[in-house]
């Protein structure tokens, strides 16, 4: 047996074996970030959101860009990104926990909330996109509109009402496309939250995601 070659898979098997570094992995998949940016997303210490990239890195999961004294960090390939979906898929199969693959988050089913579960389903509706701008400008659904969560209640006039409205954001354990959705529902509006999102688009390749310039 290669046992250098176990080891060395087994290098990316601890890498990811933090749930904060999942965390950092999914909004990396959203675009490239600096160690500042992780932190304020991630609410987790400048210092804490570091160490953890520097595991990532020495596993060859993400890269890096330097700018003058700021370093930006980046996915190493969409592989890393299907690695993640596809341990988020074992585990809502195996293991009993707050989430399951038809959606139930936290504290239970959210049944105010109906779920999105497949592209097919979204035809003919409007696409609504309320992670941060910055996300959106490196990739979106394509012909997708931006109103980040935090500027939603202030914009909810631009909605339209005589169509469906299908809610995405970060990826199936993000809750911002959840929480929009149910704003827009106690509006009045005909919204839905997609159980997918970018992470899952970036790992499957069957959305095209288009990029802001």
């Amino acid at each position: 047996m290669n046992r250098d070659a176990y080891a060395h898979v087994a290098r990316i098997g601890k890498a990811i074996g933090s749930g904060n570094r999942l965390e950092l992995l999914e909004l990396l998949a959203q675009a490239e970030q600096s160690v500042d940016g992780l932190s304020r997303l991630s609410g987790m210490g400048v210092t804490t959101v570091s160490a953890h990239l520097q595991v990532l890195k020495g596993a060859g999961l993400v890269r890096t860009r330097r700018d003058g004294t700021r370093i930006h960090y980046r996915l190493a390939g969409p592989e890393v990104a299907g690695l993640f979906v596809a341990m988020k898929n074992m585990a809502a199969r195996v293991l009993p926990g707050p989430s399951t693959i038809d959606g139930d988050f936290g504290s239970g089913r959210d049944d105010s909330v109906p779920p999105i579960r497949t592209i097919e389903e979204i035809r003919g509706a409007y696409m609504l996109d309320v992670r941060p701008a910055h996300e959106y400008q490196a990739g979106h659904y394509p012909g997708a509109a931006s109103i980040p969560l935090d500027e939603l209640a202030s914009r909810i006039g631009e909605l339209p009402r005589d169509r469906r409205v299908i809610v995405y954001c970060r990826g199936e354990f993000c809750l911002l496309a959840r929480d929009a959705a149910r704003l827009m529902r106690g509006q009045g509006i005909d919204a839905y939250a997609m159980n997918e999102g970018v992470l899952e688009w970036r790992a499957s390749g069957d959305v095209d995601l288009t990029a802001t310039a």
